[in-house]
């Protein structure tokens, strides 16, 4: 429960009422800080001014113009106002950047290295980008934070962030402070969570939010607290600050006007210490009621700004001439000051389990090509990865993972929540975007087919499948196996009329299943049209509407079955896949969508559920069915699951990306496997001024997913989390020879199958290998190498820094979980 405060002990300053600092904070700690920023002790109420500028690697421009345009000229300002005021503070948010004027200002590199060390030049972040954390893959989300901090100490810098700062990510999983932790993290400060108001985003009125039943409602409502601990599903843990009037709130001290953007004042210079006073009492005004401490934050940082011209003087200023009165004390400071500030009343704070999503939901699906292609890379240099570093003692392999290592800072750079979120405009994806998935794509797949070969005895033969029993007569397709039995029928459209578990002799189906559905959507990258005042998104068309053409046949024990049907004028070919040896059905959309239309495949089951189950990067997590908008579409990354409340009964279903699912009470579960929405308009001309990327989709894309009934349990007791990989890959389809994307594991176990070995590498830091392990509800798990000894075990997080050493039993290691993410650092020795 949220911890109050009496209102006792505090002196009203321009009418503004504070919170008492009360007994229970670490005053030592707390001092000590202080005495570092320059803070009076009699000061009662400190508000911190944090700088920065956002950069988007690319989004609305490429990389090479924004930093022709601005980056370069920025970092000279940052640069040349941090050594002309030794006090002054500025924060950088990920290195994408600030390695690319590394490189190419090679006399700026010695300031650079300097300031980075005194850390006047602050990192809020270790990462390339600011990823997105809902869409990557788990791993790439790691290489990401571990990539830029190997940058950093190969270039002789020694700061080692313990923060993330990810201002402008369009939600959050549950699981943020897992992933958060397992790198060494215990900060994060975010802005865009459900339900909060952001500037032109909206025609709704500010009165509007935040929305109801939202975490930014619970946090500035109910809870009346910017600063929590966020806790994820597994326990861990980090000190969180959301930034409620955005992260550029305090852009405009030295200015009147609007605002200030892409280095743009769109208003007149102000620096008086009137005008600075205004601002900070009106800054104060917002965050004060939000404060649970005797400290509110205002970043400063919209973005591509240049920094404020001598903030520190105008500070200063402010505190000489009018702190004595207000009792406001005003310091530059960064991110990472602030919550250490804020951490000695951690006690006062409430421990929250947040999903912090959805915040905008179209983009989980905006331009599914980025996110398969990012989906299979990953796979790929993970696959690659660990098959080379099996036979890393050989001159070619160490060549090749060389090459991975390129291939990683790439791929890193596509998790930005303007990339991989399909958010960035036409231009930029075909100019930037896509040469770069194409050219890393074509390389690892070069680079998997070296390490295939090299590693002969990771391909195995997998016992060729059954065929179902089928027939296709009279336009109807009925199959027959142990788990189901099914009818497909050409007069609906091509969609499943009768699945029946014959075990139970009881249909899963209300309606239709496999039919594909067409929505009317106003939205655009961002957002569908049911997100906004004055946006729709409306059942159009079903591909049941028309009769199919259904074709059948079997091949080395699978039936493949193609539905040739149309979809508003659109051929659309649905194809599946049936084992008899496999309660899973694959199958696969092949199509496009017209513009202004999100097109989704829906099974109208008979189940009842009240949440759905789903894998996200980190772990697992229930969701409700409905949260804000209905429909609630929400990402998962493999697979989601629904339960009949009163029977047990359940319907699986694995995505191949991209995942945007939902479902409801009556039994309907879609997920997105389409979406042709080019820009976000309200009342059908009105364009949302936040939202000013546009990028028509009209290109033929596939959709691999695979369903299945689940007879009783969760998620874990039907072995979704063993199952997906397997299910939908190449191999499930045809029978043959493993490609060894599934069996690149085959020289190290874990004894558990509830334990996932996520990656496998050399290590960046230190001798020996990397192995990064995910536990799914597993306690403990014994880690051993086939044909190898492990002499020697670190515990170390995934930034590779060592935690403690674990003695090796029997040239094995025993691994504990405490959290559900852990890295290892292994030496091993060839057994002979």
């Amino acid at each position: 429960m949220a911890k109050t405060f009496p209102e006792e002990g505090w002196i009203p300053a321009q009418g503004m009422p504070r919170p008492d600092r009360g007994p229970d904070n670490n005053k030592e700690g707390e001092h000590a800080i202080r005495r570092c920023l320059g803070i009076p002790e009699e000061a009662s109420l400190v508000i911190i001014f944090s700088e920065s500028s956002h950069w988007d690697p690319n989004w609305l421009l490429t990389s090479e113009e924004y930093f022709r345009h601005r980056v370069r000229k920025i970092l000279d300002a940052v640069i040349r106002e941090l050594l002309s005021q030794p006090r002054r503070v500025f924060g950088l948010e990920s290195i994408f950047f600030l390695k690319m004027y590394w490189e190419r200002r090679p006399e700026k590199q010695d300031s650079v290295r300097l300031l980075v060390n005194q850390r006047r030049l602050r990192l809020t972040g270790s990462g390339i980008t600011t990823p997105d954390m809902n869409l990557p893959h788990l791993e790439a989300i790691v290489r990401d934070f571990l990539l830029g901090q190997e940058w950093l100490r190969a270039n002789g810098m020694d700061q080692e962030p313990r923060i993330a700062y990810l201002p402008d990510d369009f939600g959050f999983p549950p699981t943020v402070p897992t992933i958060l932790n397992s790198l060494g993290c215990s900060m994060a400060v975010v802005t865009r969570i459900d339900g909060s108001f952001f500037v032109g985003a909206d025609y709704a009125a500010r009165s509007k939010f935040p929305r109801p039943g939202s975490s930014a409602e619970l946090l500035s409502r109910v809870l009346k607290s910017s600063d929590f601990v966020w806790a994820g599903p597994d326990g861990s843990q980090v000190l969180c600050h959301w930034n409620a009037f955005t992260y550029g709130q305090g852009d405009m001290i030295a200015a009147k006007g609007v605002a200030r953007w892409m280095g743009l004042l769109i208003g007149v210079p102000a620096r008086s210490t009137k005008h600075v006073s205004n601002r900070i009492g009106s800054y104060v005004h917002q965050l004060l009621p939000l404060a649970r401490t005797p400290y509110v934050f205002c970043p400063i940082g919209l973005d591509f700004n240049s920094p404020v011209r001598d903030l520190v003087g105008l500070l200063d200023s402010y505190n000489r001439e009018i702190y004595p009165d207000s009792g406001i004390f005003a310091v530059n400071a960064s991110l990472d000051d602030y919550l250490d500030l804020v951490s000695c009343y951690q006690g006062r704070l409430p421990e929250l389990r947040l999903d912090l999503s959805p915040y905008w939901m179209g983009f989980y699906s905006s331009r599914p090509e980025i996110k398969q292609r990012c989906r299979k890379i990953v796979q790929g240099l993970v696959t690659a990865e660990k098959l080379l570093t099996a036979v890393n003692q050989r001159e070619d392999a160490r060549e090749l993972l060389g090459r991975i290592e390129s291939a990683w800072e790439t791929t890193v750079a596509t998790n930005h929540h303007d990339f991989i979120t399909g958010t960035s405009p036409g231009r930029v994806w075909r100019k930037e975007q896509k040469p770069w998935l194409v050219r890393t794509q074509d390389e690892i797949g070069r680079i998997l087919e070296h390490a295939v070969r090299m590693n002969p005895e990771a391909a195995s033969l997998v016992p060729e499948p059954r065929a179902p029993g089928w027939s296709l007569h009279h336009g109807i397709l009925r199959v027959e196996t142990d788990h189901y039995l099914m009818e497909v029928v050409e007069a609906h459209g091509g969609c499943m009329l009768c699945w029946t578990d014959p075990v139970t002799t009881e249909g899963v189906l209300e309606a239709l299943g496999n039919d594909v559905v067409a929505y009317a959507d106003s939205g655009g990258l961002w957002r569908m049209g049911h997100e906004y005042l004055g946006g729709s998104f409306v059942e159009w068309q079903r591909s049941s509407q028309r009769p199919a053409r259904i074709s059948a046949v079997e091949d080395r024990g699978v039936l493949r079955a193609e539905v040739d049907s149309e979809l508003e004028g659109r051929r659309l070919v649905r194809t599946m896949w049936f084992r008899a040896d496999s309660p899973f059905i694959r199958a696969q959309i092949k199509g496009s969508a017209g513009k202004g239309r999100t097109v989704a495949c829906r099974f109208s089951t008979r189940l009842r559920p009240v949440e759905i189950e789903m894998d996200v990067p980190g772990g697992v997590v229930s969701r409700p069915l409905v949260k804000m908008y209905d429909p609630t579409f929400w990402a998962a990354a493999d697979f989601a699951h629904v339960r009949d409340r009163s029977t047990g009964r359940g319907f699986a279903v694995f995505m191949g990306g991209p995942a945007s699912i939902s479902a409801n009470g009556n039994g309907i579960v879609e997920w997105v496997a389409l979406r042709n929405a080019p820009k976000e308009k309200a009342f059908g001309f009105l364009p949302l001024l936040a939202h000013p990327a546009y990028g028509e989709d009209p290109d033929e894309h596939l959709f691999d997913y695979a369903v299945a009934i689940t007879r009783q349990g969760d998620w874990r007791v039907n072995r979704l989390h063993v199952l997906a990989h397997d299910v939908l890959s190449e191999a499930w389809i045809n029978g043959e020879t493993v490609a060894p994307a599934t069996r690149a594991d085959a020289w190290i176990s874990t004894g558990s199958e509830d334990v996932r070995i996520v990656a496998i590498k050399p290590a960046h830091r230190g001798q020996g290998l990397i192995v990064r392990l995910m536990s799914f509800g597993a306690s403990s798990g014994m880690l051993e190498f086939k044909d190898r000894t492990v002499e020697r075990a670190f515990l170390c997080d995934a930034r590779e820094r060592d935690l403690e050493e674990i003695r090796p039993i029997e040239g094995r290691v025993e691994v504990s979980f405490p959290r559900a993410i852990v890295s290892l650092r292994v030496m091993v020795r060839q057994q002979r």
